[in-house]
């Protein structure tokens, strides 16, 4: 099950660098320029942070696959949870507001070069409501309130949600790595003389 949602996200960021490559057309003009901003390292510090957890737990549960988690992945797994946590509820705080859907998102999806910014936001929410049920099943499996039917329909409930939500998370980082590019290049094209 992982293997294979993990592998359809590296095909959707194929299949888009594919398009890229086929259409060759820049970002729309109409793309969101930010300020530098005092804060501008945090930002970074808690993508990398967030992207560095979201790493580890999810290959220590790829390594699994479809079998339990035992041994040394095991603590690496449980031992990267809560930086994870912490890392999925920080990357929340610092990309909500830059997440917000707006009108222009419609027209963007429906361009080839300006896709980037739209699907980020699309992933990025997508990551957060999978991150919800992937971390309260996981806590909620640990309380001696649910019988060992339902603490294996928690922990099955975990494992999908996990995997979606590495590949939103995959595909969030790639559409967000995208946009970032495009926003630098339009900066560089209005700073260079004509």
């Amino acid at each position: 099950m992982i293997v294979r949602v993990l592998l359809a996200a590296v095909a959707v960021i194929v299949v888009d660098l594919i398009v890229r490559l086929v259409l060759r057309r820049q970002a729309p003009a109409g793309v969101q320029h930010d300020a530098a901003g005092r804060f501008r390292w945090l930002r970074v510090a808690v993508n990398v942070i967030g992207l560095a957890s979201l790493a580890v737990v999810a290959s220590t549960a790829w390594v699994a696959n479809e079998g339990s988690l035992t041994g040394d992945r095991l603590i690496w797994h449980v031992g990267s949870a809560p930086a994870f946590a912490i890392g999925a509820v920080a990357v929340t705080l610092c990309w909500a507001h830059r997440n917000q859907f707006s009108a222009s998102d419609v027209s963007r999806l429906k361009s080839a070069g300006g896709r980037a910014l739209p699907l980020r936001k699309i992933f990025f929410w997508i990551a957060v409501l999978l991150a919800v049920p992937t971390l309260t099943s996981i806590l909620a499996a640990m309380f001696p309130f649910f019988g060992t039917d339902d603490q294996q329909n928690l922990l099955r409930i975990h494992r999908y949600c996990g995997a979606l939500l590495a590949a939103a998370g995959l595909l969030f980082a790639y559409f967000a790595a995208l946009t970032w590019r495009n926003r630098w290049r339009e900066t560089r094209r209005e700073g260079s003389p004509d």
